[in-house]
């Protein structure tokens, strides 16, 4: 008994003399009660929502590809995890779970942002240096609600009917919010809003809002974008069969002047940093890795494909043989520069087309990944214009336009 008073004792003395330290306010944290106050801070809850959403991006490309039917496990004899290398996703990998729980944390934190930023003064956000930044909030907002369509569509084509969350939660307690999944048309129709809101209130480029010349690049095609917002409108046109719409937005891209094709293939997916082949004239959006004592280098979802240097996934033949041309006498850049085989490999055919320098995770010459670039505006026209009446020369002379460059056999300088 005597043991077991001295240890309350002992307890209620540590609770009274700690209980001053325990009431100091943490510095490491921020009260949403006060953030959202001025621009600067919902200019930074924008960059975090940025980065939030292009973190998915790695797994959406890796997921696609991992599902493909040309895709197939490795020849290398690591087959030792089924899951890990099967060709297709599988619930019991546990990357569904983890698209879809990235995906909901990251619509919190915009969900949050377009319920706070409408409350800040709107005369806060003028920019008199900036002339042509007449109302910066509703650029927010709309890049905001561009970033939430993005995410949105991705999990429609994932899981077809999904919750559709459009408020910030309200309670801590799980339980309380529990949604159910709401009609894949009913969540493709708040996409549809969130992008018409998008491409009114966002501007072709951000060139404004670079501190630096050399950042301007890095601006327009970082963010979200009058075109990006009409271009992933023009996709869900098409997926709809609606035809001369997903033209006519497509149209507007091209008739912009903003964007133009490359003259060489191999130069927009030959972007390390070191290269200077980043963020080309035809990306629309072009996710930023840049190189920095204090930047964060996020490429290694896609990387996998080449951890330690060697293949993880392979193609099919079928899917190589669409390429023209052979490994030795290529009519197709896109043969010796998307998919190739090793030495060490023969039997292997495997995708180089995002390879870097090892370690995969971290290399010091960091790659851009371009979800969206000029050449998928002209063979969304060629396919809609080919389904309104076979045959067209216009949808003809667009196919030749892409295939032409990319028999480019002069590549290696590029």
């Amino acid at each position: 008994m005597k043991r077991a008073r001295t240890s309350i004792f002992i307890c209620l003395l540590l609770s009274l003399t700690t209980c001053d330290l325990l009431d100091i306010t943490p510095n490491d944290t921020i009260d949403l009660e006060d953030f959202y106050a001025v621009p600067s801070e919902a200019e930074s809850a924008l960059i975090g929502s940025y980065i939030q959403t292009y973190f998915l991006f790695t797994d959406l490309l890796l997921f696609n590809n991992r599902s493909s039917d040309d895709l197939t496990a490795p020849l290398d004899g690591r087959q030792t995890d089924v899951l890990m290398f099967r060709p297709s996703l599988n619930i019991g990998s546990g990357e569904p779970t983890a698209l879809w729980n990235s995906s909901y944390s990251a619509l919190a934190s915009i969900n949050l942002l377009l319920e706070r930023v409408p409350a800040i003064n709107p005369n806060l956000f003028a920019v008199p240096t900036q002339p042509g930044v007449a109302n910066r909030q509703q650029q927010i907002l709309g890049e905001a609600r561009f970033l939430r369509a993005y995410i949105y569509y991705h999990l429609t084509l994932f899981y077809g009917d999904v919750p559709l969350i459009t408020e910030f939660p309200k309670s801590s307690d799980p339980q309380d919010n529990l949604v159910s999944r709401t009609p894949k048309e009913q969540v493709m129709a708040q996409v549809m809003n969130d992008l018409a809101f998008a491409e009114t209130n966002i501007p072709w480029n951000h060139e404004g809002r670079a501190v630096l010349p050399e950042d301007q690049l890095i601006q327009s095609k970082g963010r979200a974008t009058k075109a990006a917002a009409k271009l992933l409108i023009a996709r869900i046109h098409l997926y709809n069969e609606e035809w001369q719409l997903a033209i006519d937005k497509c149209r507007e891209i091209i008739a912009s002047g903003e964007y133009r094709l490359e003259t060489r293939w191999t130069r927009i997916f030959n972007s390390p940093e070191s290269s200077g082949n980043q963020n080309t004239s035809e990306s629309i959006l072009e996710i930023q890795n840049r190189r920095g004592p204090d930047q964060f280098n996020n490429n290694g979802g896609y990387s996998w494909f080449h951890q330690d240097g060697s293949p993880r996934r392979g193609a099919t033949q079928e899917a190589y043989d669409l390429f023209e041309g052979t490994a030795t006498n290529p009519r197709d850049v896109r043969k010796v520069f998307s998919m190739s085989q090793r030495i060490e490999f023969p039997n292997q055919i495997y995708a180089i087309k995002y390879r870097n320098a090892a370690p995969w995770w971290d290399p010091p010459d960091p790659f851009n990944f371009i979800p969206m670039r000029l050449t998928e505006c002209y063979l969304i026209i060629a396919e809609a214009l080919n389904e309104l009446g076979y045959p067209n020369s216009e949808a003809l002379t667009n196919i030749n336009l892409i295939r032409a460059r990319a028999r480019d056999l002069n590549f290696i300088d590029g």
